[in-house]
């Protein structure tokens, strides 16, 4: 067996599950920002975890409890995979492979990756807009119905490129949600778009009053995940998403 097989264990088992959520530290760290939020005020139940002997030898602790770094929590029809370091570049492929398999498992009806869109311009923007790169029409048109703007031209990269990609060869309903952001700065302030465009698409009403109030102490806190972040977006070439592809100029 490869040192790179990445699999999920469920501490507890998950029976019902419609939409799945993932968020890694990448541009403005919004996607881990989001999500983080989503489940301390969702107060979703911690289910399982990834495993990989390719995984970096770290353990979080929370209140005392060591936990590993990429988690999954579950309430109601949600599920989010969630992850507190930088993922490897030569782990995302079976990372992002192991997440679809079990998506596939549970017939999951819509897989929705959260990240983050690098702008020059992102101190002139009071409030950052929401991309979306949709798997399918079906997935377009929820995203239109959301208010969520086509995404029309440019690369994604990362670990939501490999998700997207096994999303279409699995034929799964698949989205990448892309706020306006910092590259290299925490950006809570695009984190609540993107859980407004989540609110949006499955109905839930997650308040952002207390993430915009923490912006100032979420950027001091996590001012040392974005630095780790920086070298491992560079390696997967993130923050071109708004370069256009030649075979389209």
């Amino acid at each position: 067996m490869s040192s790179r097989v990445v699999t999920i264990v469920e501490t507890t088992p998950i029976n019902k599950c419609k939409y799945c959520l993932v968020g890694v530290p990448d541009v403005g760290l919004v996607g881990t920002i989001a999500l983080s939020y989503i489940i301390q005020e969702e107060q979703m139940a911690e289910v399982g975890h990834l495993e990989s002997d390719a995984l970096p030898p770290v353990i979080v602790v929370h209140n005392g409890d060591p936990k590993s770094t990429l988690r999954l929590y579950h309430k109601g029809d949600l599920v989010a995979v969630v992850s507190e370091i930088p993922i490897d570049p030569q782990i995302i492929p079976s990372v992002a492979r192991s997440v679809v398999d079990w998506v596939k498992s549970k017939n999951v009806k819509l897989l929705i990756a959260l990240s983050g869109i690098a702008v020059q311009n992102r101190l002139e923007i009071d409030l950052p807009v929401v991309y979306g790169v949709g798997s399918s029409v079906y997935v377009k048109n929820l995203m239109k119905d959301a208010g969520v703007q086509i995404f029309e031209e440019g690369f994604v990269a990362g670990l939501h490129a490999i998700l997207m990609k096994e999303c279409l060869k699995n034929k799964i309903p698949g989205m990448i949600l892309l706020a306006q952001s910092h590259l290299q700065y925490p950006d809570p302030g695009a984190a609540a778009s993107l859980i407004a465009s989540f609110n949006n698409l499955i109905g839930w009403k997650v308040d952002t009053k207390e993430l915009l109030a923490q912006e100032e102490e979420i950027r001091l806190k996590m001012r040392a995940l974005m630095q780790r972040t920086q070298q491992q977006m560079q390696q997967v070439q993130k923050g071109r998403e708004q370069e256009i592809p030649p075979l389209y100029m």
